[in-house]
């Protein structure tokens, strides 16, 4: 026998002991990842490959079952740079017939054909160009008919509904960041996928994505698909639910754009000031629950600008726009709350023994404070009006600055206290315990936790020495402390269920396979207080939405509610004397059996004038789209 037969011999079993080991590494991969199927027969040249199947992304509704983010069809130009011929000059006359056909730059084709992931995996496709419409797509796909390297590629994109009204809410999907190209890539994302990076698309990216699918599939020598061997379909991700109406979302926006108007109307009358810019926000959340029912910022934006088919120039106008649209007022953003903080400063007071419900103080419509260092010069404190003597309930209703001037800070005459107050380092403790300084804890990125200041940061912060009137300011709301319209929210629910702080929610829970799974109510902390404290608080809020009350304006038909306006200055003063003021208003109901707490916040305007009305119209809108009063659910009860 010569070498050469036993060469020959050798050769042809090796051959054999080759096809056997690939037939049994394909019935491996067939039976550990896919769901077998009987195999057909393929010839010589013609190998098994792994093909993903993309899962389609979950929808969001409101909690009425409303779509909010659905998927709709969407068709891409692709290129597959294996199935290009691999000789030089061939390869670019196939390049440029492409061109020809489908009008795509020969640069730009060049440019799919030889990426680096081409490289890796060249059988690939690499996205020519996204979001065609329709009857390009059809042109397209018959003109590629006789070049397998292209090909039209069915896929899907994220519209949003209601847009306008719910951008911040539910975020969008957009294209993953080069930054995060690697790490995603890790836990299954493709290079061309799509992650949700803000909003409920975002916090709940790992609910809605679902679980891609894979095929096993024959392909021939140029990458085809000749045959199947197999697959495991992909899971749908779950369907989550908003805690949002939508209805009410949209009623609350009304009124929030009406309200703004009317804000602005103040500062447009005056030819000298320069021209505002629009802002403001609304919040309604579930006493009880710490369901969001709505949650308007203004100005908003469209989401569907991040689908990647938006000309630039639309893009742009949004980013380049002064009211920046893309930061949501009701936790992003924070402002001076003004007298809507003074329910808190009365219940500190009441709690630290500095007044009871029966206090007396008198107000002129200012106090005079004299310099300590020289009695001499003497500071005023302006009340916004000259309310006589008021007990704790009547000075929550009139909104009195020189009551809580006092219940803050004290007051000293001739070297002689007359009213011992509480001090900025007591106020700082309870603006604490009623959750500000940090997030409230909704399920939504980027929320700000405002400031609370104390003696010591501005030590630190500042470089100077706390000052009686810092106290002062800061026992109304104003000065250095700052929060949020939903943090304003929390608190006002609070007040409602007798001191719990809950997380805000903008999810009622997630669907899947007929099942619901309900994110569930959480208490992030107390706030402390005795139920006879606490009562005499409510009370006074109650008597501000009174017909003398400064809150009457924001109260709706058939309701008692329990409110508080504010109207906080900010910016420089003008030669006048006078500042832009920010517009609040604060409330829950109905009184006796609450159910929904209300704040509003304008940028520009005054508490009762323009900010009540807008809460007026939404607690009427609820009263409207929920049927009225006692259909809120309780903790704990079946969605």
């Amino acid at each position: 026998m010569t070498r050469l037969s036993v060469a020959v011999r050798l050769r042809v079993v090796l051959g054999v002991f080759s096809v056997v080991f690939a037939v049994f590494a394909v019935d491996l991969i067939r039976a550990q990842w896919l769901d077998p199927v009987v195999a057909p027969e393929w010839g010589n040249g013609v190998s098994p490959r792994i093909v993903a199947v993309e899962a389609a992304r979950g929808v969001i509704t409101d909690r009425n079952g409303v779509i909010l983010a659905r998927n709709v069809p969407d068709y891409r130009l692709v290129l597959v740079p294996g199935l290009l011929p691999s000789e030089a000059e061939s390869r670019r006359s196939v390049l440029i017939e492409l061109q020809a056909r489908t009008g795509v730059g020969i640069d730009r084709l060049v440019e799919a054909a030889d990426t680096h992931l081409a490289r890796v995996d060249p059988f690939r496709a690499v996205v020519v160009e996204k979001h065609l419409g329709t009857e390009r797509a059809i042109v397209l796909r018959a003109a590629l008919a006789g070049l397998h390297a292209a090909r039209i590629e069915v896929t899907s994109d994220r519209r949003y509904e209601a847009s306008g009204a719910l951008a911040h809410v539910l975020g969008y999907v957009a294209p993953i960041p080069v930054d995060r190209a690697v790490e995603l890539q890790k836990v299954g994302y493709s290079p061309e996928g799509r992650i949700g990076l803000t909003g409920v698309e975002a916090v709940y990216e790992s609910r809605l994505r679902g679980e891609n699918g894979r095929r096993l599939i024959l392909a021939d020598p140029l990458g085809r698909e000749v045959g199947t061997l197999g697959d495991t379909p992909p899971r749908t991700g779950s369907t989550v639910e908003l805690s949002i109406d939508l209805a009410l979302q949209r009623a609350a926006e009304a009124a929030l754009r009406g309200g703004i108007d009317a804000g602005l109307s103040i500062v447009r009358s005056v030819p000298a000031r320069p021209q505002p810019v629009p802002g403001g926000a609304a919040v309604v959340m579930e006493v009880n629950t710490g369901e969001i029912l709505a949650l308007v910022s203004l100005p908003s934006y469209d989401a569907n600008l991040f689908n990647g088919s938006t000309d630039a120039q639309a893009f742009e106008r949004v980013l380049q726009d002064p009211g920046h649209p893309l930061v949501d007022r009701t936790y992003m953003e924070t402002r001076s709350p003004g007298s809507i903080f003074k329910p808190l400063v009365a219940l500190a007071a009441l709690e630290e023994g500095i007044a009871t419900a029966d206090t007396r103080i008198t107000s002129n419509g200012y106090i005079s404070v004299a310099n300590e260092y020289d009695p001499s010069i003497r500071y005023v404190f302006k009340d916004w009006a000259a309310h006589g003597s008021t007990d704790m309930a009547r000075a929550l209703a009139r909104s009195s600055d020189v009551y809580f001037y006092l219940l803050a800070g004290g007051y000293r005459e001739d070297g002689r206290e007359v009213f011992r107050g509480m001090g900025a380092d007591t106020l700082a403790k309870w603006a604490r315990l009623g959750g500000f300084g940090r997030p409230a804890g909704i399920d939504l990125p980027g929320e700000t936790g405002g400031l609370v200041p104390d003696s010591r940061w501005k030590e630190k912060t500042i470089g100077d020495q706390w000052l009686l009137g810092d106290t002062y300011t800061y026992g109304i709301g104003q000065g250095y402390f700052t929060a949020t319209p939903l943090q304003m929210t929390v608190l006002a629910a609070a007040f409602a269920n007798g001191g719990d702080l809950l997380a805000p929610r903008v999810v009622r829970g997630t669907r899947e396979d007929g099942r619901f799974f309900p994110t569930g109510r959480q208490v992030t902390a107390r706030l402390p207080g005795t139920p006879a404290h606490f009562e005499t608080v409510r009370r006074g809020m109650l008597a501000a939405a009174a017909l003398d009350g400064t809150a009457f304006t924001g109260v709706p038909t058939g309701w008692q509610i329990a409110a508080k306006t504010g109207t906080a200055e900010f910016g420089q003063p003008y030669p006048d004397g006078e500042f832009h003021t920010h517009g609040w208003f604060m409330a829950y109901g109905p009184f006796e059996r609450p159910e929904i707490a209300v704040v509003v916040y304008l940028e520009y305007g005054v508490g009762s004038t323009h900010a009540g009305p807008v809460a007026k119209e939404i607690f009427e809108a609820y009263q409207a789209t929920r049927g009225g009063p006692s259909r809120v659910r309780q903790p704990g009860g079946t969605p």
